[in-house]
């Protein structure tokens, strides 16, 4: 593995054993590391500048590899105790009873789970043929980080699932896709059987521009002030793939300008009530779903019930009521921060109405 990864370059093979060596290391003081790993897993730590971002990293591998070890552990688990219980007798009152039941007759036909997921990819395909397409732009992989590319893969194989088990799903186009990148290597990990023929999802290392008509395309982003009142069954809509947990710039407002396109953002302060520095850019597992039910429904209470609870006030305020109820002494705080609050917000506008005031004794000609 050190010459396929080093192809005979010695400072990287000494850099090589050197990490090797920390990571020994921290298996023998008993810290978090992982027991096996791989070579794209050491491709991936050469990156990694600094001791405390490979140690995160090994970290997420040990956490990976417990849960694996755990859901296999849970599994032999069952298996052992469905053995168990196919060995027991069942008493017969009389020797030609039929015994109805789990391992025995049934009146019902029995569906696996590869019959439906068949079937699920058959609605799929179908939404191929005649369904609303819905464009997926994955241009933005240069503007994350390593972690943020894998998350966005984890969100786009939630947003194929919910999909093609939707009555009437999107025919999803990805578009701008790099083919070479974190964000599909890690996509085929999710999806293994991404790049068959026969899988129904589009992937295009093409623009959008280059695909559907420009007239007909609107993108989506949080940053504009037009809002999408209702859904139009004749429009393509365009979702940004980025997750933007560093970089926290406008992009997708402008690739929608720099690309001339109509842009609109989802009526969220119309229908919810948002927490506190709640950060309103939703996730593309929750457009998609949220679209596929506005598409069907037209009713944006029933379509926004897929964002995410925690971002709404009614959660604060529950949690602050079990806070409460819980511990009765947690009142006076929360009271006394109210407080706190109020005082800070009433001097800060009786500053501005002095400053206000002042400002009309002055001629600003004269200055």
């Amino acid at each position: 593995m050190i010459n396929d990864l080093c192809k005979g370059d010695a400072d990287l093979e000494k850099r090589l054993k050197i990490l090797m060596l920390e990571v020994e290391v921290m298996r023998q003081d008993g810290r978090p590391a992982p027991s096996i790993l791989r070579k794209h897993h050491w491709e991936h730590i050469l990156t990694l500048a600094s001791r405390n971002q490979r140690s995160s990293y090994l970290v997420y591998l040990w956490k990976t590899q417990m849960a694996k070890e755990n859901e296999k552990a849970k599994k032999e688990a069952r298996r052992k105790e469905m053995a168990l219980k196919s060995e027991q007798v069942v008493e017969k009152e009389f020797p030609d009873d039929l015994i109805y039941g789990i391992q025995h007759q049934t009146l019902f036909l029995r569906i696996r789970d590869q019959s439906i997921n068949q079937f699920d990819n058959y609605r799929a395909l179908q939404a191929m043929m005649w369904g609303q397409p819905i464009v997926i732009d994955c241009s933005y992989e240069q503007n994350m980080v390593w972690r943020e590319a894998v998350n966005a893969a984890k969100q786009m194989t939630f947003v194929f699932g919910e999909n093609r088990i939707h009555k009437e799903p999107f025919n999803i186009h990805m578009c701008n896709v790099d083919l070479e990148g974190h964000f599909m290597k890690q996509l085929r990990k999710n999806i293994p059987s991404l790049e068959e023929p026969w899988f129904p999802l589009n992937i295009h290392t093409k623009s959008y521009l280059d695909i559907f008509p420009k007239q007909k395309l609107v993108y989506l982003t949080p940053h504009c002030r037009e809002e999408l009142t209702t859904f139009d069954h004749d429009t393509i809509y365009i979702i940004g793939c980025m997750v933007d947990k560093i970089n926290t710039e406008p992009l997708s407002l402008a690739r929608a300008k720099r690309d001339g396109l109509k842009m609109a953002k989802l009526p969220l302060d119309r229908y919810m009530e948002w927490a506190p520095g709640a950060n309103k850019s939703l996730n593309i597992n929750h457009m998609v779903p949220i679209l596929s039910d506005l598409k069907v429904s037209g009713d944006w209470d029933h379509a926004l019930r897929h964002v995410p609870r925690r971002k709404l006030m009614e959660t604060k305020i529950m949690a602050m009521q079990k806070k409460i109820r819980s511990n009765p002494l947690a009142k006076e705080e929360i009271f006394k921060n109210f407080n706190m609050i109020k005082d800070n917000r009433i001097q800060s506008f009786r500053k501005k109405r002095v400053k206000s005031k002042q400002s009309l004794l002055y001629d600003d000609d004269s200055i």
